[in-house]
């Protein structure tokens, strides 16, 4: 299987793509979403994940920023994205002049069913390729998702960060066709625990990548105590390429999904089990191999 991932890259998405590449997953390209940090940071960002992992896989830009208005995550992931730290761009990689919902839609002509799309940010690039190709929705049959909110035993809707990034794009992605779209939800992410002991020791790794994950992990570990009183990192995004690498990691169940995309409640999504489905929720997290996984891509 080929992976496309979209990725606005803050902490965990920096995390996620380290465990991605770590556990041989076949990358084919890197497309830039907008969310956590304002996109120049995120451009940066990306070629310092990839100086560090010694990856030169082809970077893609998404919609300009100028034509994105949403908050950014600076609060959770640093002024610069990557936690307490600022790294140098002394990288020479350059971003490919193709748009990244132009890449998808290459992608997807070429790969068909041996692609997934793995979306950690908002879903701006993917509904920009469908308004492009509304064909893409047949070619590209897997599509994965960081995004959304599930919890039964509280009906009451969370604004989840990456969905209210866009919501008119998650409501057209989310309403679109596709063969098989899997969501991570923001509860699942919280769930996906490492304690905090073992995150900073990393610091100390004799693995660059080891080591990266313990320095920028502990501004993000430092918000998570505050927002979610979880003293350790949760892992939104590196739970959902876990599930990727191990099946065993997420359990998941049809559902539906809807999206308010406008009014006062704006960016507020409901998301409720049902019989059939091509879309499915991760409603499980098997925390003991997450853990093991985890902890024997970082060490």
């Amino acid at each position: 299987m080929k992976y496309i991932i979209d990725t606005d890259p803050g902490v965990d998405d920096s995390i996620a793509i380290a465990m991605a590449i770590k556990n041989n997953l076949d990358v084919i390209g890197f497309t830039l979403a907008s969310g956590n940090i304002p996109q120049v940071k995120s451009e940066k960002n990306l070629k310092v994940v990839q100086e560090i992992l010694g990856t030169n896989i082809k970077m893609y830009k998404g919609e300009p920023e100028k034509e994105i208005k949403h908050e950014t995550a600076e609060y959770a992931h640093g002024i610069d994205g990557l936690g307490y730290y600022v790294f140098p761009d002394i990288s020479k990689k350059k971003y490919e002049k193709m748009r990244a919902e132009d890449f998808i839609i290459k992608a997807s002509k070429k790969y068909k069913d041996d692609l997934t799309l793995v979306c950690f940010g908002s879903l701006i690039n993917l509904a920009n390729a469908i308004k492009k190709d509304k064909n893409v929705v047949k070619r590209l049959k897997h599509v994965l998702i960081m995004g959304t909110t599930y919890n039964p035993e509280d009906e009451t809707p969370y604004m989840e960060f990456n969905v209210n990034a866009s919501p008119t794009s998650a409501k057209l992605v989310l309403s679109s066709p596709f063969e098989d779209i899997k969501l991570i939800t923001h509860e699942i992410g919280i769930a996906a625990h490492i304690d905090r002991d073992y995150v900073l020791n990393l610091r100390e790794s004799s693995d660059v990548v080891s080591r990266f994950v313990g320095l920028i992990a502990h501004k993000y570990m430092d918000f998570s105590g505050g927002k979610y009183k979880d003293d350790g990192l949760v892992n939104p995004d590196p739970a959902t390429i876990a599930s990727v690498i191990d099946s065993g990691i997420l359990n998941f169940e049809p559902c539906s999904v809807k999206v308010i995309d406008r009014g006062n409640k704006k960016g507020e999504c409901y998301v409720a089990l049902t019989n059939e489905s091509n879309i499915k929720v991760a409603t499980e997290i098997n925390l003991k191999k997450f853990t093991k996984l985890f902890k024997d891509t970082f060490n």
